[in-house]
């Protein structure tokens, strides 16, 4: 370049309304590409442009027919919440049954259309999958919302309803919106069969509407009590941490059915279910302190927290047996870890230790609520703790019982997970109701003493405990009768659970390392002190 010469200017930066379209620029393309397509599809389909006219004219009808019926005297009446009841019914259809089934169906065309196997061979993670989805039923979601925005601010200046009640109806909507998109991809994710998915497609039009049904109740109820009681909102602080959790779970679910049948499933899952039980029994105990509860609710939570687990070890102890290598390489190492996090590996055993060791952890902090609840009320808890350690002995018995048959069956035939789960609910089924069922059709068991007959009824032996129908030594002998029974099952589960803690670690193939580099290179020498010295080459 000559002297004379000036060098080329350098362009400048956008300013105004280019630099903010430069940014939305830069912003959509980072955007996830299963947001980005579905959200097109979304709006450019049929079925939101009728349901989005179908709402604007509905709005429009109920707003001028609703002032019409009501004359001139709508300036003198509260009349805002009848208004915001209808327009309630009209956001509530198209968020609780129209979006949740799209969600589904976005999902499982996908496997209609042969492009589900692509899509999770790309290189979009299954989360990133599912939250595409999500995110495109939020943005249906909020632009209904928008459309009846202002008729919802016009419910509040016709007087009758405050803007807490406003508030909490329109959360109903949106957290209910929300959690149902996320199951109807669970449903869509959970078999590929065309059969399963018409079956799961009847069964969650006929949930959705459902649902449907219970917000407007909700919506009802909350328009007339009173929000200012304790109760109220502590009841609504517990409903939220479970959809909360719950919802956590639903995801974790559908992400991981999402993804390789090789790939780890398992761990998140089982994470978000301890989460989901931690966040209960916090709720448990602040409502004990706060409200000052007596130990019949701290039993009946108890009885809820029993069952809960043993519909978790009914799927967990229902899993495959066969751990694949994928899984095998990220298995943990050391001792501690080994010790802390087997049991959040799959594997029926893994699972069976994890539901009963989580379920011992769950009684022994209940029985110290009832022992604080002793100690304030004066009341005695010893029936209490009776009837918490049986129920944790008759878990542990009838979750070995069932992955005992289980394990029997497949070497008959495969069973899937679902098929796993019915097998163990039916022996806790059977264990429950065949000890009534023999009592009533024999006539000469109904003469005797038929106490030992009914020991396998955990129906029956914490209704007797409870209602006082039996005596110490009666008492005594079931206790010692079903802990007998449970530490010889568990101590059988134990054995072949740890069949599964031995399987050491593999070690990572030299391709799955190369392929590993090649995803995520090596950053750039950077420097290692203050003085900015640069590392040596054999550091590196």
């Amino acid at each position: 370049m000559s002297e004379h010469q000036s060098p080329m200017a350098e362009p400048c930066p956008p300013t105004g309304f280019a630099a903010v379209l430069a940014w939305l620029e830069r912003a959509g393309d980072r955007l996830n590409p299963i947001l980005v397509k579905e959200t097109r599809q979304a709006l450019k389909s049929r079925q939101f442009t009728v349901w989005f006219l179908l709402i604007l004219i509905a709005c429009w009808v109920t707003t001028i027919g609703g002032a019409a019926l009501i004359g001139p005297s709508i300036y003198y009446i509260s009349s805002g919440t009848y208004f915001l009841y209808a327009y309630y019914f009209i956001l509530a259809l198209p968020l609780v049954v129209v979006i949740p089934y799209s969600a589904y169906r976005s999902l499982a065309s996908e496997q209609e259309e042969n492009t589900r196997d692509l899509l999770e061979v790309s290189a979009l993670s299954s989360r990133q999958i599912i939250n595409g989805k999500l995110g495109s039923a939020a943005l249906q979601m909020t632009l209904y919302l928008s459309a009846l925005a202002p008729c919802i601010a016009f419910t509040y200046l016709l007087r009758g309803v405050d803007a807490t009640s406003i508030a909490l109806v329109l959360a109903y909507a949106v957290l209910a919106c929300i959690g149902l998109s996320a199951t109807g991809l669970l449903f869509a994710a959970t078999t590929r069969q065309r059969q399963g998915q018409v079956l799961l497609s009847v069964l969650l039009v006929g949930g959705l509407f459902a649902c449907f049904s219970a917000l407007l109740s909700a919506a009802s109820a909350v328009l007339l009590v009173d929000w200012r009681e304790a109760e109220f909102w502590w009841g609504h602080f517990g409903v939220l941490c479970l959809y909360l959790t719950t919802l956590l779970i639903v995801y974790e679910g559908a992400a991981a059915l999402t993804t390789f049948s090789s790939a780890n499933r398992s761990t998140s899952l089982r994470v978000a279910v301890v989460i989901q039980q931690t966040v209960f029994l916090a709720w448990v105990a602040g409502l004990a302190v706060t409200l000052s509860v007596n130990k019949q609710f701290i039993v009946f939570a108890l009885f809820i927290s029993s069952v809960y687990w043993f519909a978790v070890g009914a799927i967990a102890s229902g899993e495959s047996p066969t751990m694949s290598e994928r899984v095998r390489r990220r298995l943990p190492k050391s001792t501690l870890a080994r010790v802390c996090l087997t049991w959040f590996n799959p594997g029926p055993g893994s699972g069976y230790v994890f539901a009963v060791s989580n379920l011992g952890v769950v009684t022994l902090l209940y029985l110290a609520g009832m022992a604080f609840i002793a100690r304030n009320q004066g009341a005695s808890v010893l029936e209490e703790c009776l009837i918490a350690a049986l129920l944790w002995a008759y878990v542990a018995g009838y979750l070995c019982l069932g992955w005992l048959a289980i394990a029997g069956l497949r070497w008959l035939a495969p069973i899937t997970l679902v098929g796993a789960f019915l097998v163990q609910l039916l022996i806790a089924l059977a264990g429950s109701v065949t000890p009534f069922m023999v009592i009533a059709i024999s006539d000469r068991i109904r003469v005797v003493n038929h106490l030992v007959l009914q020991i396998p009824s955990p129906v029956w032996t914490i209704n007797a405990i409870m209602t006082g129908a039996l005596n110490a030594t009666q008492q005594t002998t079931v206790a010692v009768g079903v802990f007998a029974c449970a530490a010889a099952l568990l101590l059988v589960g134990l054995s072949m659970a740890g069949r599964e803690a031995r399987l050491a670690p593999l070690a990572r193939p030299k391709r799955v390392i190369e392929d590993d580099l090649q995803q995520s290179p090596q950053a750039e020498a950077t420097p290692v002190n203050p003085w900015g010295d640069l590392p040596r080459a054999e550091e590196v």
